[in-house]
């Protein structure tokens, strides 16, 4: 079959493109909205605290709205996934970004409890599954699209100290496989982008542990081409939604500078 052009009939790629961000007002997420916003796209962002995007807000006007939502609950991802699909007027593309992340997944197998491994997996696999569930009847209505997953090294080369986040992580790789699968007869995409040592707020939090000889210490300081950068990953993740990679699915892009290699 013919993959769907999603930026056919726009006068310029990216113009007016509908696209959802959970997680879109931090880190990697907010480089990934404005990556989007920056060609011309509207974008909807959720957020279990619409706060934190005021700023993003102030920036942006018309071209973002956010949403709240605890992706960590199947319901409140198809609220959040409706409510957003009807404010652009449609869907273009989905980017699972929303994951807890840092300090936080951080412990060993005897350390991890069984309240913190089931909220690492809801909101790290199920948020993404639930809310790439609820986007697909969309996206087909749509057409097609794409649905971006945010990986991680970590799905490939796991970290010491956080075997539950890199299990989470492998699982969406395993997902975008999956689903490439079974949505490509809708026109749907599917892709996991998987980010190495990339620079964000909290950054400083795991060199820290990385000091003292904890899990971080695997990746800080192990990259060819030294750490990245939030807007390295969000114009792959644009280049991934764009005409140029209409070929591309059920893979793992890796983003990080040589650290597997």
């Amino acid at each position: 079959m013919t993959t769907p052009d999603i930026n056919k009939g726009r006068s310029t790629p990216g113009a007016g493109l509908k696209v959802v961000v959970t997680g879109g007002a931090t880190g990697i997420g907010l480089a990934i909205t404005e990556a989007f916003v920056g060609i011309g796209a509207r974008v909807v962002i959720g957020q279990p605290e619409v706060s934190v995007a005021d700023s993003l807000l102030e920036r942006h006007g018309l071209s973002v709205r956010v949403l709240p939502v605890d992706i960590g609950e199947p319901e409140a991802c198809k609220r959040f996934m409706d409510e957003g699909a009807a404010w652009l007027g449609g869907l273009d593309v989905l980017v699972n970004n929303a994951a807890m992340t840092g300090v936080a997944c951080l412990g060993s197998l005897e350390e991890v409890t069984p309240a913190e491994f089931d909220r690492m997996m809801r909101v790290n696999v199920g948020g993404a599954f639930f809310c790439s569930q609820a986007a697909v009847p969309h996206l087909r209505a749509n057409g097609g699209g794409v649905i971006v997953h945010i990986s991680s090294v970590n799905a490939i080369r796991p970290q010491r100290g956080a075997m539950v986040y890199a299990a989470s992580k492998a699982a969406l790789s395993s997902l975008a496989q999956s689903m490439a699968k079974e949505l490509a007869v809708d026109g749907i995409r599917v892709v996991a982008v998987a980010p190495g040592d990339i620079r964000v707020e909290t950054s400083w939090e795991m060199e820290q542990a990385a000091a003292a000889g904890g899990a971080g210490s695997d990746v800080f300081g192990q990259t060819p081409l030294g750490h990245g950068e939030p807007k390295d990953v969000a114009q792959a993740v644009v280049f991934i939604c764009s005409p140029s990679a209409k070929f591309v699915t059920g893979v793992t892009w890796v983003v990080d500078g040589g650290l597997l290699a």
